[in-house]
């Protein structure tokens, strides 16, 4: 089946941001380094050069304060880089399903209808101008055991705000929780369009060597988020160094891995919708496997253990014994589909990315080719 044009063209990262279009200031191939350069610049370095000029204990407590140094020269340029490989994924996921034909022909203006809707919500003005103003918004909101500050922030306790501390809420911050709050904003449409798209009445095929009906593909494109977990990751960790020794990895470890799981239930989610079309495929597959199954057995023994052979028939070539294979494994094919388009490796990707932080921690005390040997050891 042919992809409709619009279908082409889809995107929910890439395009304007509050009505800007990045391609008409940056050449094509350049415009994403540019940016990374440039938010690394005005959200970095800047914090840096003032806290020079605040001098004494705020620059040094600055150049100790390993969160600020990671959130953005870390989480928001891989922020920021994440963006095409994510929208290739989404937008090749919204053609895979015209592609494999998992949408009839009749159903296809809806399926289009949904995609186009999703788009135009996307490049709402009014919505990312909302998020802008939230993100400054929340740097002058001062709830305790809630909002943690850095100590430079203030030259003395509830003494008035350095150089760097108000670049540090009124620029820095804002930036980067533009940033999550976009990606948060574009996982909640995906998600939308996830669940129009669970409404409509799929082909799923039971015997597709996914064993997810066809919706495989699915699970790999969640799994393309796990760079947002690890931008994530990487923050909360930084933010946990001050108050936790480096030496207690398992105090790291299990505080990573709860993340790992909350990570696993939130990428997920959105594929939930297709439980119900999928349990209804593999039951109405099984019954119908089953039934050719038992037609075909009953044949295949009512000719070789019960002597109908026809004359001149050989064993060694008749294609009996073939299509019983290919039967049995397209009957176990169907018994092992999966209930959920999620497999073993797209849930790993998503936990390792949310578990990554640990290997600089072990680098940085050389620990890691000792952790390494353990697990060796006891995987033998």
């Amino acid at each position: 089946m042919d992809v409709p044009a619009s279908l082409l063209d889809f995107s929910l990262v890439q395009g304007p941001v509050l009505g800007w279009s990045r391609r008409r200031a940056l050449p094509r191939r350049a415009s994403r380094w540019a940016r990374i350069l440039a938010l690394t610049l005005v959200s970095w370095l800047p914090l840096f050069a003032l806290s020079l000029l605040d001098g004494g204990a705020v620059s040094r407590a600055f150049l100790r304060d390993a969160a600020t140094h990671v959130q953005f020269l870390v989480s928001l340029p891989l922020l920021v880089a994440s963006e095409r490989y994510i929208d290739l994924s989404l937008s090749a996921a919204v053609r895979q399903f015209v592609v494999s034909e998992l949408i009839a022909a009749k159903d296809l203006p809806r399926y289009e209808g949904i995609a186009n809707s999703v788009v135009r919500t996307r490049r709402s003005v009014l919505i990312e101008a909302g998020l802008l103003v939230l993100s400054f918004a929340a740097s002058f909101l001062d709830v305790p055991h809630l909002t943690i500050r850095p100590s430079w922030l203030h030259a003395e306790p509830r003494g008035p705000l350095t150089l760097a501390g108000g670049w540090y809420l009124a620029v820095s911050m804002p930036l980067l929780r533009f940033q999550l709050l976009r990606w948060l904003w574009h996982g909640v449409l995906w998600a939308r369009f996830l669940f129009k798209v669970s409404r409509l009445p799929l082909a799923l095929v039971p015997t597709h060597p996914d064993a997810a009906g066809g919706l495989g593909f699915l699970g790999t494109v969640q799994a393309s988020f796990s760079l947002i977990v690890l931008a994530v990751a990487a923050t909360l960790t930084a933010h946990r160094l001050p108050h936790a020794p480096t030496t207690d990895f398992t105090d790291y470890a299990l505080h990573l891995f709860a993340f790992a799981l909350l990570c696993l239930v939130v990428v997920f989610a959105p594929l939930l919708p297709f439980f119900r079309q999928l349990l209804r495929a593999k039951q109405k597959g099984d019954q119908d496997l089953s039934a050719v199954a038992a037609w075909h057995s009953q044949r295949f023994e009512r000719r070789w253990f019960h002597r109908e052979l026809p004359e001149g028939l050989d064993p060694l070539s008749a294609d009996d014994f073939s299509s019983l294979a290919d039967l049995g494994t397209s009957f176990k094919t169907t018994r092992g589909m999966r209930s959920l388009p999620v497999d073993l490796r797209a849930a790993l990707t998503v936990v390792a990315a949310a578990m990554a932080p640990l290997v600089p921690l072990l680098l940085a005390n050389r620990r890691f080719i000792e952790v390494v040997l353990e697990l060796g050891k006891s995987m033998l």
